[in-house]
């Protein structure tokens, strides 16, 4: 079996970090040196960058700067065109509900190691991201930063510079002497410690005609992005079928019918697609939810509560699944870890 392929970001969000740590006065060559990077290598075309190599160009540049929560300051000098076709796509939307809706489209675009979901509620609408790699601890925070520090400066940029959002969920929870930027940068109440990043907006806010709109630009690199967006799914689908089983676990239905119907596909296209890329959607699914059982129990989490959020039945269940990836309990992997 063919191992999944590697989750990647588009190596402008490496050049927009770099230019940030560059204004902070940082040796930027030195550090991606260090983290093995060559981001000349990715110039060209689209290029992606694997996501252990992000993860440790974040983790130095936290140690280097010693600012915990430099992803809230990385997008200020953020230049919408460093995303090329996508960019112009996003600052020619109609409308703040048609941004939203086409980040969340074409999100991989931008990144395969988190997976955008777009949601709308009696009284709001939300976009949320959550992570489908176990980044570091200094990277947890910073990417969650991140999102939301980039879905604002979008915001502002193409609504109004004072927008002002319901509220702001993040991923981790910052130092407490850190915590009032956050309120003085997105200008609203702010939620620490979830389980993903979220920015909420105001139903009023969604269709308000943009200043800036060019239905006729946007559809052109919408175009122009898909086929990047195609050429990802194409190479990526056990990836793809990965990040869906993140979204769709704890709700026990992550059905292979499910997942084969969000991505667009028949069962049997599904299938036949996933066994050639060398592997079957039962082993995705097991070598998910053994990532994930691990990375929960070593992080504290209840063998109950991983139990849920892997979807399964009852804990008898996943306890006799999680011996059978490891040759062990959870309990006893637990343990081994502590020791």
């Amino acid at each position: 079996m063919e191992p999944r392929p590697t989750p990647t970001s588009y190596y402008g969000n490496l050049v927009v970090l770099c230019q940030a740590l560059s204004r902070l006065g940082l040796n930027v060559d030195a550090l991606l040196e260090e983290a093995g990077v060559d981001l000349d290598a990715f110039r060209d075309g689209d290029g992606r960058v694997p996501w252990k190599q992000v993860d440790r160009v974040w983790e130095l540049a936290v140690e280097r700067t010693g600012d915990p929560c430099l992803g809230l300051e990385v997008v200020d000098g953020l230049n919408p065109a460093v995303y090329r076709s996508l960019g112009i796509a996003l600052i020619c939307s109609s409308s703040l509900r048609d941004f939203l809706q086409r980040l969340t489209r074409f999100f991989a675009v931008i990144s395969t190691l988190e997976v955008a979901t777009y949601q709308q509620h009696p009284q709001y609408a939300c976009i949320s991201d959550r992570a489908v790699v176990n980044y570091s601890a200094a990277t947890v925070g910073c990417h969650s930063d991140a999102f939301a520090a980039f879905t604002l400066k979008f915001i502002r940029l193409i609504y109004r510079p004072d927008f002002q959002p319901l509220k702001v969920r993040l991923a981790w929870t910052p130092p407490a002497e850190h915590q009032h930027r956050y309120r003085e940068s997105f200008r609203c109440p702010v939620e620490f410690g979830h389980d993903e990043s979220a920015v909420f907006v105001a139903l009023d806010d969604l269709d308000t005609p943009l200043a800036g709109a060019n239905p006729e630009l946007a559809m052109y690199n919408d175009t122009v992005a898909l086929a990047v967006l195609e050429k990802l799914r194409e190479l990526d689908l056990p990836t793809r079928v990965y990040a869906r089983l993140i979204e769709y676990l704890p709700s026990g239905n992550c059905s292979r019918e499910r997942v084969a119907h969000s991505l667009a596909m028949s069962e049997s296209a599904f299938q036949k697609r996933l066994k050639q890329a060398g592997t079957s959607y039962q082993e995705v699914l097991d070598r998910t939810r053994n990532e994930l059982a691990q990375h929960h129990l070593a992080t504290g989490v209840t063998v109950d509560e991983v139990a849920y959020l892997l979807g399964f039945s009852d804990t008898s269940n996943f306890i006799r699944a999680f011996k059978r990836w490891t040759g062990t309990t959870p309990s006893a992997f637990r343990k081994s870890i502590a020791d």
